[in-house]
């Protein structure tokens, strides 16, 4: 599929999907969050997929939210939903596809997150920050409630009381106060972060993805469950990986004192 508003590359297992808007701080079009929502599809379907990487084309912006065209024609009544499934759908329904997508996803965060931003980063795995990246919860200037599943998201990474704090001021907050919250989990120099991500991500893409997609569901489930399910869980996932060969070679490996090929079957 040919993108506008994105662009989609994959090498060694890797795909980076980039906001690709710069001169407009790669805020979110409702056309380009169609093509957003495609590209996870199209990434999910994709078994030589391992990694995603998440990141905004130039140097200004992560994403800057949701476009201000977009608002405008929402506030002047011009937002025509065309067909049943757009009539019914929730607002912000396509953050948590991150969520769901099954490969590990990584942030890297180059710029400005605000708004509809940090309900990217705050739905991926991981989140690695340039010095020069700088985070808002903006809705609140502009009268609304955060939106995009973030009410459910940050507080898990956060916790309630900061990113409660975060919701009812709008503070933009930096690099390194963002790490200081865990809202990003390292921050490395500009000219850095696509090589950091980039290691990062080869390093997990090396491993073996069946296990790495089943360690992703069952985190992502243990929060709205007891051990009891988890340990549920974990008992079929353990299952299913004993009977890969992926599993054969890791202890194949081990005994023979090399590093492992994992094929993802």
């Amino acid at each position: 599929m040919q993108y506008k508003n994105i662009l989609l590359e994959k090498e060694n297992h890797v795909v980076t999907l980039t906001f690709n808007r710069p001169e407009k701080m790669n805020t979110i079009s409702m056309e380009m969050r169609e093509e957003i929502v495609a590209a996870l599809g199209e990434i999910n379907d994709d078994d030589d997929a391992r990694v995603l990487i998440l990141t905004g084309a130039g140097d200004r912006a992560f994403c800057a939210g949701v476009d201000v065209g977009v608002m405008s024609n929402r506030i002047a009544g011009q937002v025509e939903e065309t067909n049943r499934r757009k009539i019914a759908q929730r607002i912000g329904w396509h953050i948590p596809r991150l969520r769901q997508i099954r490969v590990p996803t990584i942030a890297a965060i180059n710029g400005v997150a605000a708004g509809m931003g940090v309900s990217f980063i705050s739905a991926c795995d991981i989140r690695v920050a340039s010095e020069k990246a700088r985070f808002t919860c903006a809705w609140v200037n502009r009268g609304l409630v955060p939106d995009g599943g973030v009410t459910y998201l940050l507080p898990q990474i956060v916790g309630i009381e900061k990113a409660l704090e975060l919701f009812y001021t709008g503070e933009v907050i930096d690099a390194q106060e963002a790490l200081r919250i865990r809202l990003v989990g390292r921050v490395v120099p500009p000219d850095d972060l696509m090589k950091v991500t980039g290691d990062l991500a080869a390093r997990i893409a090396a491993g073996p993805p069946i296990a790495h997609e089943m360690a992703k569901y069952g985190v992502y489930r243990g929060l709205v469950t007891d051990i009891e399910g988890a340990l549920d869980f974990e008992s079929y996932a353990v299952r299913v990986c004993t009977a890969t060969e992926d599993f054969k070679e890791g202890v194949k490996s081990f005994v023979e004192k090399r590093k492992p090929e994992f094929q993802g079957r």
